[in-house]
């Protein structure tokens, strides 16, 4: 080998050490995240400051807690009582207008420090299929007459990051409010207004109400673990000013104000988070073309395109659809009526049936062929050809969907 040969690879080797130092940092990043996500988080002050800040409302202690199994879809059952037997269902608080319930925040929340009164436990009943939840045991008193209340499950993330890669242009190009080409499907991407001007796609969340990773994070920070962040510095999470001990109660953010969670933390949450694989299932064609042929499809599109002209298979549009009384909110928010809901991705479906979870925002439909029937509205002639199907074929497709 030549002196030249030798020293080219040289450079070589020196230029791909930048890269390999990127992937290694990338790498440990992402484990951090993943004790992170698995962390028990303890009330303030404790001896380890890096470890505190919980509450002092929440309703776990940690991420994995309503997202187990690595990020999957939280419990949904329900016992003899109508209470939730495990942790995966909140009970979020909605307004019309937007706004929290003057005294009970923008969630229920079911756990709380020594010295600061609970707001309250789930019970839900379930009404010819549909379940109606309700606050018992309130700590304050009656919601504010404008206040709704709906039960929302803890949401499959693996492979969900993947949807930040999506151009806003491939989503806004199936968009059809109007429906232009009388489908009946009038999908429509959510608009989130920035507070210093402009806009961005909404495409996590039930209602499509965050446009990243790290928003939607930060508002489980808050919401289910009563930890602040850079984004929602508030340290006593949900707690209202009518709620006096709350806001009095011991928190973790330290002598210069800094966020019990500060912004490195929650990098790494979001990279692990974001790194985790897309649920793969089996090859099905027939499957597949009875999924594209009844029109579930249409929605639930197997494949979005990435920037990098990779292509992710989640099955959503991440469009808002109106999917009906049936699956309709009491209320509404802006930017998503209610009984809008965003598509929901169905990778990942299969792991959560195997634990007994439920489907749908929450919980009540315990098989794929329950989900169908529950939806109206825009998937009205998406569930009429599935009606259609004989039974082999409506078997062939049921199979399909429950092993994605």
């Amino acid at each position: 080998m030549t002196l030249v040969a030798v020293a080219g690879g040289v450079l070589s080797g020196l230029a791909l050490l930048p890269a390999l130092a990127h992937a290694e940092e990338a790498g440990l990043d992402r484990a951090i995240g993943k004790a992170l996500f698995e962390r028990p988080w303890v009330p303030a002050p404790s001896s380890t400051r890096a470890n505190d800040g919980l509450g002092p409302l929440f309703d776990a202690r940690s991420c994995s807690a309503c997202h187990p199994a690595g990020a999957g879809r939280g419990a949904t059952a329900l016992d003899a009582a109508g209470r939730p037997e495990g942790l995966g269902l909140v009970l979020s608080l909605i307004r019309e207008d937007g706004a929290a319930d003057p005294v009970y925040g923008r969630r229920m929340e079911t756990m709380t420090l020594p010295g600061v009164p609970a707001e309250g436990e789930i019970a839900v009943a379930v009404e010819q299929g549909r379940r109606v939840p309700r606050i018992e045991n309130a700590g304050y008193g009656p919601l504010d007459p404008a206040t709704f209340i709906s039960l929302r499950a803890a949401p499959q993330l693996r492979g969900r990051g993947l949807l930040e890669q999506v151009d806003d242009a491939a989503i806004l190009a199936l968009e059809d409010p109007d429906d232009r080409d009388g489908d009946g499907v009038r999908g429509r991407a959510r608009r989130l207004d920035h507070a210093e001007g402009g806009s961005a796609i909404g495409r996590f969340g039930w209602k499509a109400s965050h446009a990243t990773l790290a928003s939607q994070a930060a508002e489980a920070f808050s919401l289910d673990l009563g930890l602040s962040t850079p984004e929602r510095p508030e340290p006593w999470g949900d707690c209202s000013e009518a709620q006096t001990a709350c806001r009095n109660a011991p928190h973790g953010r330290d002598a210069e104000g800094e966020p019990e969670i500060g912004d490195a933390i929650v990098r790494r949450i979001v990279a692990y988070l974001a790194a985790l694989k897309v649920p793969e299932s089996g090859a099905d064609r027939r499957g597949a073309r009875l999924f594209a042929s009844t029109g579930c499809a249409t929605c639930h599109r197997p494949e979005l395109p990435l920037r990098d002209g990779g292509t992710v298979a989640l099955f959503t549009d991440v469009l808002l659809h109106d999917m009906g009384d049936g699956l309709a909110d009491p209320a509404g928010v802006p930017g998503a009526a209610a009984g809008e809901w965003r598509t929901a991705p169905l990778a990942g479906l299969s792991r959560g049936l195997a634990r007994g979870a439920g489907l749908l925002h929450d919980g009540r439909a315990a098989d794929v062929a329950q989900a169908v029937r529950w939806h109206g509205g825009e998937a009205t002639r998406a569930r009429a050809r599935f009606d259609a199907l004989d039974m082999r074929e409506r078997r062939a497709l049921l199979d399909y969907v429950s092993s994605l």
